[in-house]
């Protein structure tokens, strides 16, 4: 089967992934630079879930990604070489104002309830484990500490997934530009690619998982693009293994020395671009956090945008009118999450299987698409 995907992120990179495996024809279409927008710009932290206590199927895709994340990883080095950085290394969840403290406390309530492995630590224990952090050993501090997270280095996942595309046969095409649907009344017949010579992708099935931008190719798909900006620091040593989570902000240790903090939570449309307030309010939690981030240590900023819908689900699944065209988008956060289940579901709604996951809360025809 001849299978087009647009949109170049880690969600289609790993549908092209998965697909040319089972043996398709796959050609993905990117408007600008493959895997160099969202996907390229997150963190690549991993929360941990529980298949035994999954109920909604979001909960189900959550802990089927993190069953694949450690058997891609191994598979994608055997096969290019690059290693994606999957590290199980724990959590750290703090908090220090009131509202903070109320709010981990709700979210410790929904740890219990599915049965993660989370432990409370106390000053000392904290003083003893993290100690290059500011608050450790203050009393006030609330610290809760789950092994079970994980993470990623996405710029090398990113890298692993388009290497093994190419490896499988995988057609990948860069700045085709603001990509357009061939429709008639119930089929799309093929891809326009204006940034390649108006060049016309013809193939049996299509997927959209142009994030933030399917809207602007669907039609009618209620989305909205978040803005997060990020900041990259390197130290000679990596101080700790584990992510720390205080709030809506995370501290994100490489084994290289290399440090990410992010992020803002924005709604400025499509800008990418970073802003001097945003910046220097990221640096300065990060340096009240970790005093060793110091201005000097800073090497990098940037912004990226993630895929938000009305009700926080991904739209996944075929696109009413059009029998042969299918999505796969709206993660928002959770993108390099849950791409691997993902790839594994839409590629068997591709290939007319029923998923292992029902997909109905994530279908598009749920907006006003029905209407």
């Amino acid at each position: 089967m001849k299978v087009a995907i647009v949109g170049g992120g880690v969600i289609g990179l790993s549908l092209a992934y998965e697909l040319s495996r089972r043996g398709h024809d796959v050609t993905l279409a990117e408007r600008n630079r493959i895997g160099r927008q969202s996907s390229w710009a997150g963190a690549g932290v991993f929360p941990p879930s529980n298949g035994d206590t999954a109920i909604h199927p979001l909960e189900h895709l959550e802990a089927r990604s993190d069953q694949l994340h450690p058997i891609w990883s191994a598979q994608l080095k055997e096969q290019t070489g690059i290693d994606t950085g999957f590290l199980r290394c724990g959590g750290l969840y703090l908090a220090r104002t009131t509202g903070e403290k109320a709010a981990l406390a709700g979210v410790v309530g929904e740890w219990q309830q599915r049965a993660f492995e989370a432990v409370q630590l106390t000053p000392a224990e904290m003083k003893t484990r993290f100690g290059e952090l500011s608050c450790a050993g203050d009393e006030e501090l609330r610290a809760w500490w789950l092994p079970g997270e994980t993470q990623i280095c996405n710029p090398h996942h990113i890298e692993a997934l388009i290497a093994a595309c190419k490896k499988n046969g995988a057609t990948l095409l860069e700045n085709c530009g603001e990509v357009s649907l061939n429709r008639t009344d119930e089929q799309i017949q093929g891809i326009s690619l204006p940034g390649r010579d108006q060049s016309i992708v013809t193939a049996d099935a299509y997927c959209i998982t142009a994030g933030a931008w399917a809207q602007q190719i669907i039609g009618e798909l209620p989305m909205v693009p978040v803005r997060g900006q990020m900041l990259m620091y390197k130290l000679d040593t990596a101080p700790f293994s584990a992510v720390v989570n205080e709030g809506s902000r995370y501290l994100v240790p490489r084994q290289d020395g290399h440090v990410l903090f992010g992020a803002t939570i924005e709604e400025a449309g499509f800008d990418i671009t970073t802003t001097q307030e945003g910046l220097d309010n990221l640096h300065q939690h990060a340096h009240d956090l970790l005093p060793s981030l110091t201005e000097k240590r800073l090497i990098k900023s940037w912004a990226g945008l993630r895929p938000g819908t009305f009700d926080g689900f991904p739209y996944m699944g075929p696109i009413p009118k059009y029998e042969n065209l299918f999505v796969a988008t709206g993660h928002f956060k959770a993108g390099l999450h849950l791409s691997p289940a993902t790839a594994e579901v839409i590629s068997d709604l591709i290939e007319q299987k029923e998923p292992a996951i029902d997909l109905r809360p994530f279908a598009p025809s749920r907006t006003t698409m029905e209407r």
